[in-house]
């Protein structure tokens, strides 16, 4: 039996939450990461109660219990579920089946957006291409296109994504090391669209990888347990890695490297940084900062590839 350090009592049922140095019930637990997940919102300006916005789900844990929250904690929010279906074997139709499942459950309206039937080509036909020495900052590039475009084309301008707190501390990590200052100052909880371009928001930015994982286990949450074959060996799981055993030496490492940056870095640098002029793409006409957008540009280049 373990005291939960919120209501007191003596339960077989209970999680370890770090930086606070507290066990927590289940009960406790989810009205402690839905009070949390809320209050990030408001303190951001995310979107209002009543809001149409589009959920970024990947069938993972981290977006799948961001959806559960969402729909809870804000019950009159319209939400439409998207997601992208990447055409990786077992670990996509895993996945997809999860994001169906659970937005049958919750009665959302899902988006399912098929990769190989709609542009032609799956993520592992980058394999044959020069992009395999960087294949997740490629998927990152038609993850980022994608659900920019089908938000917009579906009418919603508000787009949440499922980074947590290890995401972005690991992306900041990345970036601070090598002193990218323009990718820096784009690391916030919200960014704000234009025209085609919809407000990107980050709920769970001060969520942790483990927070996500209870509350979904907690909630029965439906999602693929499968690791992308295709991240394996990665420089991103190996500084997620370091920074792991840099929390175990220093307890709430990452929510103070990402508060430092939020408070005191990320003012002053935006003052340094025009932000970039955008146009539009000549071959597809979403905004980009080039003649051609990235996204126009991985695609042709695959689809030459495997003679398409």
């Amino acid at each position: 039996m373990t005291r939960c350090g919120r209501c007191g009592e003596d339960v077989e049922e209970a999680v370890y939450v770090d930086y606070m140095g507290r066990w927590l019930c289940r009960d406790c637990f989810i009205e402690f990461y839905e009070k949390k997940l809320r209050n990030t919102i408001l303190k951001y300006g995310m979107f209002g109660s009543r809001d149409s916005i589009g959920v970024a789900v990947s069938g993972g844990k981290d977006s799948m219990a961001m959806l559960m929250a969402l729909s809870r904690t804000f019950p009159d929010l319209g939400i439409k579920a998207i997601h992208i279906n990447l055409g990786i074997g077992d670990y996509s139709r895993d996945s997809e089946e999860a994001v169906r499942r659970l937005c049958d459950r919750l009665g959302v309206e899902a988006i399912i957006y098929d990769l190989k039937e709609r542009e032609g080509f799956t993520l592992p036909d980058l394999m044959e291409t020069s992009y395999r020495r960087r294949i997740c900052g490629a998927c990152g590039i038609i993850r980022r296109y994608l659900l920019n475009r089908i938000a917009w084309e579906n009418g919603l301008r508000i787009l949440a994504t499922g980074h947590t707190l290890d995401d972005v501390v690991e992306l900041l990590f990345e970036l601070y090391l090598n002193g990218r200052i323009e990718e820096i100052v784009r690391v916030k909880p919200v960014l704000e669209g234009g025209d085609k371009l919809v407000k990107r928001v980050k709920p769970l930015i001060e969520l942790t990888d483990q927070e996500n994982k209870y509350y979904a286990d907690f909630m029965e949450t439906p999602y693929s347990r499968l690791e992308c074959p295709l991240v394996r060996g990665s420089r991103m799981l190996r500084r997620k890695e370091l920074i792991s055993r840099i929390e175990e030496k220093i307890p709430g490492f990452r929510h103070t490297f990402y508060k430092s940056h939020v408070k005191r870095f990320l003012p002053k640098l935006e003052s340094l940084v025009e932000r970039p002029k955008l146009r539009a793409c000549k071959v597809c006409g979403m905004p980009t900062i080039g003649d051609v957008c990235s996204y126009c540009k991985l695609s042709s280049r695959v689809l030459e590839v495997i003679g398409k």
